[in-house]
């Protein structure tokens, strides 16, 4: 980390420590400095504020997200006949595997996710709505297409709960390690492998009993 370029190593430390402390209200302009070991000026100087910094975080990670997804949800939309299983492990493969991939900065972009999303103020911030709203609408349309007699407001619930068990799903950190020790045992890939195919089945079967009423 000490040789990369100084933005990228700002951007690392940040995404650290907004995570560790709460989110964009729990860490200071001298915090994030220090953890990135430059100086404040520095830290002006790329990013101008905290909340632009904060901003920059997101974007970086957040829009290879969705690029991937759409890419993964428009082969899954090409397919002969498209299914929901195919349209969530669109949505949710890309996030899992970048989650694992990319070791504790994964794990670090996973828990600003879900703390931004149940933040009261996450509204008037608009990072969410920035970033991962045009995704959402993306993955409406599809349901829309498979499931054309449900209404507006049951696709919405159903892309929501999936939202959330993914995203607590990748911030959970060691707590299902507790509750299940043998996963302990599998690598980062291998427990990536599982957690997409069990949480690909679970969400895709809620969906369809939900929307296929």
């Amino acid at each position: 980390m000490a040789g990369a370029p100084t933005r990228e190593r700002i951007l690392d430390a940040a995404e650290r420590t907004f995570a560790e402390r709460g989110g964009a209200d729990g860490a200071s302009m001298r915090d994030l400095a220090a953890a990135a070991g430059v100086r404040l000026s520095q830290l002006s100087y790329y990013f101008g504020s905290k909340e632009a910094l904060y901003r920059a975080v997101f974007a970086r990670r957040a829009d290879a997200l969705a690029l991937a997804r759409g890419t993964a949800l428009a082969e899954a939309m090409a397919a002969s006949a498209p299914d929901i299983g195919a349209v969530v492990e669109a949505f949710i493969g890309p996030s899992v595997r970048q989650r694992f991939a990319e070791g504790v900065q994964g794990a670090a972009f996973a828990m600003m996710t879900a703390r931004e999303a149940v933040d009261p103020r996450e509204s008037a911030r608009g990072v969410l709505a920035e970033h991962f709203d045009p995704t959402a609408t993306e993955f409406l349309a599809a349901f829309a297409k498979l499931y054309p007699r449900a209404s507006r407001g049951a696709m919405v619930d159903a892309y929501l709960f999936m939202v959330g068990a993914l995203v607590m799903t990748m911030a959970a950190g060691d707590r299902a390690a507790r509750l299940d020790d043998e996963r302990c045992a599998l690598s980062a890939a291998g427990l990536a492998e599982l957690l997409l195919q069990r949480l690909t089945s679970f969400c895709a079967a809620g969906i369809d009993r939900l929307l296929g009423e």
